[in-house]
C-alpha cells in the first residue's frame, strides 16, 4: 500500500499533510446524512442513479457518460482493471496510486519527469517526442497536479488531447482538485471522446469519510468499467448527499473566497520564511523545499507545538528535503508560519 498524508497519532494535531477544505459543511448537508439513517435498512442504489443525475446536471454531459465511484481511487483503479492499457504514460512527479493501478493491471510504465529546477514546468515539444517514442495508450495527467500545486490550462490541455487522438492513445486527467482553481474542468471543453476525466467531492466539499468520487467520459469505456464494478461499492450516506452537495452554489461561493484569501497569505507567508523555496500552486497546498532539514526533521519539531506536515520522498524524483503543507484556517496558518520563521 502506497503512502499517503493523514496524522494518526494526537488528535488535537493540526494536519498540514491533508489537503481537505477546512471549512464546515452546511447545516442542510448535515441534515441530509441525518435524515440518511432511515434508509440504511434498504440496499443503496446499484448505479447511483439520482446522484448520477445529480452530477450530469451540474456539469451539463448527458448521465451515461459518467460513473459514480467510492472515492477517486476506486475509479483509478477500476479504470486500469477495464481498459488494460499496454502502455501507460505518466506525468510525474505525482499521485502515486496512479503507478500502482496499472501495474497491477499490468501495464508496462513510462515517465516524463517535470523539473523541481526549472519550476516544474511543462514542456510541449519534450512530452510530445516522448508520446510518438513510447507511443502509450493512455496518458495520466493529475491537473492541478498533486503534490506540486501546477496547473496546464484549457489550450495546452487540448494540445495534449489533440496529440493523444492523432498518436490513437487516450488521456486519464484527474481534476480532483479543480474546483479549487475556479476554473472550469477542461473535460467540458475539449470533450470526453478520448478523455477520462476524474473528480473527487472529498477535497473540495470536506467528506472523506463518505468516499465519493466520479468519471466523465465517453459511454463506451463507462460501459466497459460498469463491467468490471463491484455492485454496491457507494453507501447510502454518500449518494444522498450528492444532490445536495453538488448543487450547493452558496457553499462553493464561501470555498472559492476562502481558498483566495488564505492561499495568498499562505503563499506569501511561506515566501517570507528563510530557507525554503515554496513553488507557486493553484490549489489549497504548497509544495515546499527545505534548503537544511529535511520534512522528518522538520515533523520531529513541528510536532511539539502539534503540527504535521505531508513529507514528499515517496513521490518520483522528489526527496524528504520536500514537503507539502495544505491551507488550513487562518489562525492556523499564522501559527504555522511564525513556527516555520523560527525554525527555519
Amino acid at each position: 500500500m502506497n503512502k499517503h498524508g493523514g496524522y494518526y497519532g494526537n488528535s488535537e494535531v493540526v494536519d498540514y499533510s491533508v489537503n481537505i477544505n477546512p471549512l464546515s459543511l452546511p447545516d442542510d448537508i448535515r441534515e441530509t446524512i441525518i435524515s440518511s439513517i432511515d434508509n440504511i435498512g434498504k440496499y443503496p442504489d446499484i448505479g447511483g442513479t439520482a446522484a448520477k443525475e445529480a452530477v450530469a446536471k451540474y456539469i451539463n454531459v448527458d448521465s451515461n457518460k459518467i460513473i459514480m465511484g467510492n472515492g477517486a481511487s476506486e475509479l483509478i483503479y477500476l479504470f486500469a482493471r477495464a481498459v488494460k492499457p499496454k502502455k501507460v504514460l505518466i506525468i510525474e512527479p505525482t499521485f502515486n496510486e496512479y503507478r500502482r493501478a496499472f501495474l497491477l493491471a499490468g501495464s508496462e510504465i513510462d515517465d516524463y519527469v517535470l523539473d523541481s529546477d526549472d519550476d516544474f514546468q511543462f514542456n510541449m515539444n519534450i512530452f510530445s517526442r516522448k508520446v510518438e517514442v513510447f507511443q502509450p495508450d493512455v496518458v495520466v495527467l493529475c491537473n492541478p497536479n498533486n503534490p506540486t500545486g501546477k496547473y496546464l490550462g484549457v489550450d495546452i490541455v487540448s494540445k495534449i488531447v489533440d496529440l493523444v487522438k492523432r498518436e490513437n492513445s487516450f488521456l486519464f486527467i484527474d481534476e480532483s482538485f479543480v474546483e479549487f482553481t475556479g476554473y472550469e474542468p477542461v473535460g467540458n471543453c475539449t470533450g470526453y471522446e478520448h478523455v477520462f476525466s476524474l473528480r473527487s467531492m472529498t477535497k473540495y466539499y470536506a467528506v472523506p469519510g463518505l468516499r465519493i468520487g466520479y468519471g466523465v467520459t465517453n459511454d463506451k469505456v463507462i460501459e466497459k468499467m460498469e463491467e468490471y464494478k463491484e455492485p454496491w461499492t457507494m453507501n447510502t450516506f454518500a449518494l444522498d448527499i450528492v444532490p445536495k452537495v453538488i448543487g450547493d452554489y452558496n457553499f462553493c461561493e464561501k470555498v472559492n473566497k476562502w481558498v483566495k484569501r488564505e492561499s495568498d497569505y499562505m503563499y506569501e507567508g511561506l515566501c517570507n520564511v528563510s530557507n525554503i523555496k515554496v513553488y507557486k500552486s493553484y490549489s489549497n497546498f504548497f509544495l515546499c523545499k527545505l534548503d537544511y532539514f529535511s520534512g522528518n526533521m522538520l515533523n520531529l519539531e513541528l510536532l511539539k507545538d502539534n503540527m504535521y506536515v505531508r513529507v514528499c520522498d515517496d513521490f518520483k524524483s522528489l526527496s524528504e528535503e520536500f514537503v507539502r503543507i495544505a491551507v488550513k484556517r487562518h489562525g492556523d496558518n499564522e501559527k504555522l508560519v511564525r513556527r516555520l520563521k523560527s525554525l527555519l
